[in-house]
Formats: C-alpha cells, sequence, structure tokens
C-alpha cells in the first residue's frame, strides 16, 4: 500500500520539484523519539487576504529548530508576485505592491519552500490557514498537498489550560507574546512572525515536558483543525 501511495504521487504527470520533495517521505518517520531530537520548521505567511482559496500568498517566513534550539543561522524570508493586491491587509503586514523587496515568482517560492522545510514538523499559530494557502498555491504550480505532520502553538496553549478551556479570536500570537513576555520586533513579518512563534513553540514544550509530555508521538496528538 505503502509503495502504491508513492508510486501514484510520484508519477510523471507531476513537476520535478514535487517528485524530489514527495520521495523525502518514502522513509518511515519515526515519532517515537524525544521532543529534543525531532526537526522543526516554524512559518508564517503574509497574505493578500484570508479566503485560501482566493488570496494569495505575498511573503513567507520560516525558522528551524534542532537539537532543541532555534537556529537563527537558519532562517527563511521570501516575497513573491503577485498581480493581486489588498489595501486592508497592506495596513496589517505592510507589504506593499510597488516595494524594494525582491520578489519571485509563486513557483520559484513554492520550490524554495519545499526545500527549506524538508519533511520537518511544520509549527505555526493558526496554522490551518497557512497551510491551507500553501496547498492551494502548491496545486496551482502543479503540485498537491503538503505531507509533513504539523502542529498548532494554539492547540498546544489549550493543552496546557485544559480541555476545558475555550479558544477564541483573542488567542492571538500578541496576546500569547504578551503572556510569555516574548519581545515582539518585526510583528506581522513573515521572518519575524516565524521567530516570534519559535519561542513560543519552546515556551511551550518547556510546559508540557513538565507534564509529562517529553516524546513527540505525544506531541502530535490531540491535533485539532482550528478556525
Amino acid at each position: 500500500m505503502i509503495f502504491n501511495f508513492f508510486k501514484n504521487k510520484t508519477s510523471k504527470e507531476y513537476p520535478e520539484f514535487w517528485k524530489n520533495y514527495i520521495s523525502l517521505f518514502e522513509e518511515k518517520q519515526k515519532y517515537k523519539i524525544p521532543i529534543s531530537q525531532a526537526d522543526f520548521v516554524i512559518i508564517d505567511v503574509e497574505s493578500t487576504g484570508l479566503d485560501f482559496k482566493k488570496d494569495k500568498i505575498l511573503s513567507i517566513g520560516g525558522v528551524k529548530i534542532k537539537n532543541n534550539q532555534i537556529d537563527v543561522s537558519n532562517t527563511f524570508e521570501i516575497y513573491l508576485e503577485q498581480d493581486e493586491f489588498n489595501p486592508d491587509a497592506a495596513l496589517v503586514h505592510g507589504i506593499l505592491k510597488k516595494s524594494n523587496s525582491e520578489k519571485i515568482s509563486e513557483q520559484d517560492g513554492i520550490i524554495k519552500f519545499l526545500k527549506f522545510i524538508k519533511n520537518d514538523i511544520i509549527v505555526g499559530h493558526s496554522i490551518y490557514f497557512d497551510i491551507s494557502i500553501i496547498n492551494e498555491t502548491i496545486k496551482r504550480n502543479g503540485g498537491n498537498k503538503l505531507l509533513n505532520k504539523s502542529i498548532d502553538t494554539i492547540n498546544l496553549y489549550k493543552r496546557i489550560k485544559g480541555e476545558d478551556y475555550k479558544i477564541d479570536s483573542s488567542v492571538s500570537l500578541d496576546t500569547l507574546s504578551e503572556e510569555f513576555k516574548i519581545t515582539k520586533s518585526d510583528r506581522h513579518n513573515a521572518a519575524g512572525d516565524a521567530i516570534i512563534t519559535a519561542i513560543l513553540f519552546m515556551k511551550l514544550i518547556s510546559k508540557l515536558k513538565k507534564r509529562g509530555v517529553t516524546d513527540l508521538e505525544s506531541l502530535l496528538k490531540n491535533k485539532r483543525t482550528l478556525f
């Protein structure tokens, strides 16, 4: 069954960049390992709006966590060329239609992004939107949905607060940054938000470890789709 799955996923109708990405998942990944041994990639997306079917990605930022440390020497930031422009969204992220930032095509951006994330565990704040709009962008450029496991920092926060804790829009990155005393530099910049989320993630897993969540398999449990 596994062989057939990858045979179908790597069939010739897919572009080379997607086949290369898919090949990273041919080997069964190990989840019964200490959290400290897992490789995470923290990502953030800035877009023209919040409709992942219709809106387009303007920027993606990312940073890696390896050996239980944020690897600031291994960061990622791209800006994409898009015809669409939403002045309301620009007020939030500050990405203007004509800016000095070097922009690349959607396909080149996706190729760079897939090479950066590899098969690491994806982490983000309200990650469902980010992954959904990335999936739409990949499909538009000949690929398919991401295969990486993912973790939402909002879900981790809920595990700390308890199952009865009600999640709503107040659990923003700003709110949790203040609660966990994280400096909000470069907020609403994709790379800056990825760094802030990485620090938040480290603080959350530190609290979860004290409650017995010490291995990756346990950390990946109770995954919920939000918003």
